[in-house]
């Protein structure tokens, strides 16, 4: 009888050996999540697969899974028995709780022995990304305009009063801006008329996002009000994929997926272009590899096809302003939308001039 219970244990201490030294042969771990962006607060899918494909069981796996700062769950754990030859499977559910690209770059496995004394340790790397879009913003509740002179707040007015052709008169309503008053009809009729346009349909528009809001760059970032203007520029986009009025973008952002130092989109249309476009404004960060002044004249030397500059900006800096007036007497339309209201009443009158709801 000893001599059985000797045997057993014996076996039992081999398999116990075996299962720590071949526990990571032929053991297999990926972690995938969804295939698309995600808005703040929804749910992300998660599915971590463990297989197995060997004939020897492993009697204990615990996995650890690290996130990082940005969404509700820093770590998930778990523990799991796997027969030979079996594939285990878990989903669960995380959300991003601000906008921005992250890395899911890796997790822990340790497999253990039957009573628990000893176990193996393996890091894995994951390369896995997830794009958080930022929050979407609409532009009745989220700017005004600044003085009489400011216009409508909706993207339509921006394009489609676009004075290419005057061809005519009519009555003063109230809603237009004073600029467009025909002053000479006003004086003969003794009542304010107002210039009557040739809606043109061959508009576009060129979204100009900047990311800096102090000189020096290194003095601490502000982030909050990056993002409202980051939120801003996603839903002029939105605006104007709506009124079907081709869009593109130019930033001095540094793009965290695909290294760029700054980009610049030509204008188009579609969903697929926005999505594109709403991809890059979530996978920006916070450095800025390129001054706005920089950007503006860049954007000058580009000189495309459009007929309208939104310049988005979270704090309007002094040297922003030649740059900005050089903008405006190159194109037919020019507004600045700026979250800080700092210095918009010193910009060129021909800029049509928004501020940022908080600050009015």
């Amino acid at each position: 009888m000893i001599w059985y219970v000797l045997g057993l244990l014996a076996l039992t201490l081999a398999v116990n050996h075996l299962s720590l030294l071949l526990g990571f042969v032929e053991l297999s771990y990926t972690l995938t999540t969804g295939e698309r962006d995600y808005e703040i607060g929804e749910e992300i899918p998660v599915v971590s697969t463990v297989e197995n494909n060997k004939l020897l069981s492993v009697s204990f796996l615990k996995v650890e899974e690290y996130f990082p700062p940005g969404f509700n769950l820093s770590k998930n754990v778990y523990s799991l028995f796997i027969l030979p030859f079996q594939r285990v499977k878990r989903t669960y559910k995380i959300w991003g709780q601000k906008r921005g690209h992250y890395r899911v770059e890796r997790a822990a496995l340790a497999v253990g022995d039957f009573v628990g004394f000893s176990s193996e340790k393996k890091s894995v790397a994951l390369a896995e990304g997830i794009v958080i879009l930022p929050k979407k913003a609409k532009l009745a509740e989220s700017i005004v305009p600044l003085g009489p002179t400011g216009g409508d707040i909706s993207v339509r007015r921006w394009i489609i009063d676009d004075p290419l052709m005057t061809i005519g008169v009519r009555e003063y309503t109230g809603n237009e801006p004073q600029r467009f008053i025909h002053w000479p009809s006003t004086a003969k009729q003794g009542e304010l008329m107002v210039k009557k346009f040739d809606f043109t349909t061959d508009n576009s528009a060129l979204i100009i996002l900047n990311v800096e809001t102090r000189k020096p760059c290194w003095l601490s970032i502000e982030e909050e009000l990056i993002d409202e203007a980051v939120s801003l520029a996603r839903g002029i986009m939105e605006e104007f994929e709506e009124l079907k009025v081709p869009y593109g973008l130019a930033t001095n952002a540094y793009n965290e997926q695909t290294e760029e130092r700054g980009c610049y989109r030509h204008p188009g249309l579609g969903r697929r272009h926005l999505t594109s476009l709403l991809h890059t404004l979530g996978s920006i960060n916070f450095r800025i590899p390129v001054f706005f002044e920089n950007t503006l004249a860049e954007v000058g030397k580009r000189r495309g096809n459009y007929t309208t500059g939104v310049v988005v900006t979270p704090r309007l800096l002094e040297s922003y302003q030649e740059p900005l007036s050089a903008l405006a007497e190159a194109l037919p339309r020019t507004v600045v939308i700026a979250v800080a209201d700092q210095g918009l009443e010193d910009l060129n009158a021909k800029i049509i001039k928004y501020r940022g709801r908080e600050n009015v």
